[in-house]
């Protein structure tokens, strides 16, 4: 039976596992059954089973091309050339959407980089075994967290940056959320893009994603944290033919990065969000 048909640990579908999961309060609730009953049609889940049952026999590459050509994103791209066609380089984006925003940057690297590869949430795996050869599986789940699977990310880590490949790393991990003036917020980022680009003497490439999600999503940020959660794969499957725009900034070598990590995480960021599209240049913390 293909991973894509049963979580190994239960009989359910993993589709319906990853969504429970992040309702572990909401299902817990005598009503779930009739919240799930109209959570699920809003949610696309017989979609996502359609789509996560299609992907898992698949190669890594198969299954990201097979989620591209489901999605069809309207990608376009400002200043791609500045992507190096060969060496180690690692380039850090913000993150509006979630998984569409992977997509879209496999779309627009596909060509000039066929070695990518991505910082992603584990739970992919789950999906599909082989897209550890696509993707750096992450724990982002602090309470998930193992020594295992710590080693395993950093030995992944290790092996994408010794064979010099193109890692694209989103280092909030988490979506960037609407702001009480209904301007999109990126989350603080992780200290690893630094820590990275530091250890493994690796230039990065700042990139702004221009993207949204849908109001529904924004809607659910503000009820809770969970129905903000469960919608996953709603928030991927409905992008189809949606706009995603990216823009490449110019090049910071990894002596450019140094100082404290955090501030110089605080600064990427911000350059990130404030500077790329500006066409302004990075300023090395003193």
């Amino acid at each position: 039976m293909d991973r894509g048909d049963v979580d190994k640990q239960s009989d359910k579908h993993i589709v319906a596992t990853l969504i429970e999961e992040r309702a572990a309060n909401l299902i817990q609730r005598p009503l779930w059954p009739l919240y799930r009953s109209f959570l699920y049609p809003i949610l696309k889940y017989r979609s996502a089973i359609r789509m996560a049952d299609a992907i898992a026999p698949m190669s890594g590459v198969d299954a990201l091309e097979h989620v591209s050509d489901l999605l069809t994103l309207d990608v376009t791209t400002t200043d791609l050339e500045k992507i190096p066609e060969k060496g180690r380089v690692l380039i850090a984006a913000n993150h509006p959407t979630g998984i569409a925003d992977g997509i879209a940057m496999y779309d627009a690297l596909k060509k000039r980089r066929p070695d990518v590869i991505f910082f992603a949430n584990r739970d992919a795996v789950r999906v599909n075994e082989r897209f550890n050869e696509v993707l750096i599986p992450v724990e982002w789940v602090e309470e998930k967290r193992t020594r295992e699977r710590s080693r395993e990310t950093l030995k992944a880590t290790k092996e994408a940056f010794t064979e010099d490949r193109c890692v694209v790393l989103f280092p909030s991990g988490r979506l960037a959320f609407m702001d009480e003036n209904k301007i999109l917020t990126e989350q603080e980022w992780m200290n690893s893009v630094a820590i990275f680009a530091r250890k493994y003497d690796c230039p990065v490439i700042p990139t702004h994603v221009q993207a949204r999600n849908s109001w529904l999503y924004y809607w659910f940020w503000r009820l809770s944290d969970e129905l903000r959660d469960i919608t996953l794969f709603n928030e991927l499957l409905n992008k189809r033919g949606k706009p995603f725009h990216m823009t490449f900034g110019d090049m910071i070598m990894p002596e450019e990065l140094r100082g404290d990590p955090n501030e110089v995480t605080l600064a990427l960021r911000q350059h990130t969000v404030d500077n790329v599209t500006a066409g302004r240049p990075w300023t090395p913390i003193k």
